[in-house]
């Protein structure tokens, strides 16, 4: 209607309803245009918001599983140094064969830990990245995410031959009352290591002790997960003022 209108005022050479017609043609292209840009708008930042939520919650998750490693990882590392003591120096934990059994025995636990990258994975693949609009943050997330990928990954991956070792010249009658009565899993995220009263007599823990030290592989090893452990130990702990720094730079009020 509005064309037929515009070639009828042609006809008569009417330049100012020409004009008047023009102008409303250029507004209502330029109102289309903005409200268009204004409703993409609005769905990215309603994407961009839902995004932060979840990578909110993938940093507590991750500061949560770091904080159960490092107790984890800390009563691992003081076994291990109490087996190391007892190869060096003959010295028994608490003056217990038993004792110095079960050290050499948790010495070879095992926790790994990855990061929960889910939803920074499925920001970058589908190039949304920038739906983050703090650039110190993305940043942050990319050197944290990348570095966990591929720096630090074989840290917190290794299975020790120290656990192949020990285990494999640990009676059997022994393990099983480990598993079963000095070691608990509450749940799916944690894992404990408890004192125990021992299945075994002190001079039968005293010939498992031989047998540790008669494999030549198995202090060598032992030191090597020990000093592994610390490592891990220290990196994930530096993790800890990154992702509460990332927290705090995606909170909803700093995102606003």
């Amino acid at each position: 209607m509005l064309l037929r209108r515009v070639i009828q005022h042609f006809g008569r050479q009417e330049w100012t309803a020409i004009f008047i017609d023009f102008v409303i043609v250029v507004l209502g292209v330029f109102v289309g245009i903005q409200v268009s840009n204004w409703n993409e708008q609005r769905v990215e930042g309603i994407k961009a918001d839902a995004y932060l939520v979840r990578i909110r919650g993938n940093f507590e998750s991750d500061l949560r599983s770091i904080g159960r490693r490092e107790v984890f990882w800390s009563e691992v590392i003081e076994h291990g140094k109490q087996a190391i003591r007892f190869a060096e120096s003959g010295e028994r934990v608490d003056g217990s064969a038993w004792k110095t059994v079960l050290a050499f025995y948790q010495a070879s636990q095992l926790w790994q830990w990855v990061s929960s990258d889910s939803t920074y994975q499925e920001m970058r693949s589908g190039g949304e990245l920038g739906l983050v609009r703090d650039q110190v943050l993305r940043d942050a997330m990319s050197s944290y995410y990348l570095e966990n990928g591929s720096g630090t990954a074989y840290l917190f991956a290794m299975q020790p031959e120290y656990r192949e070792i020990v285990r494999g010249l640990t009676p059997q009658v022994v393990a099983d009352h480990i598993w079963a009565k000095c070691w608990k899993q509450p749940s799916t995220v944690e894992q404990q290591l408890l004192d125990c009263d021992a299945p075994i007599s002190e001079a039968e823990a005293d010939v498992v002790l031989a047998g540790y030290l008669a494999d030549p592989r198995l202090l060598p090893e032992l030191r090597f997960w020990v000093a592994n452990q610390g490592v891990a130990l220290n990196v994930v702990g530096n993790y800890k003022p990154m992702l509460r720094d990332m927290l705090a730079r995606s909170a909803p009020e700093a995102a606003r």
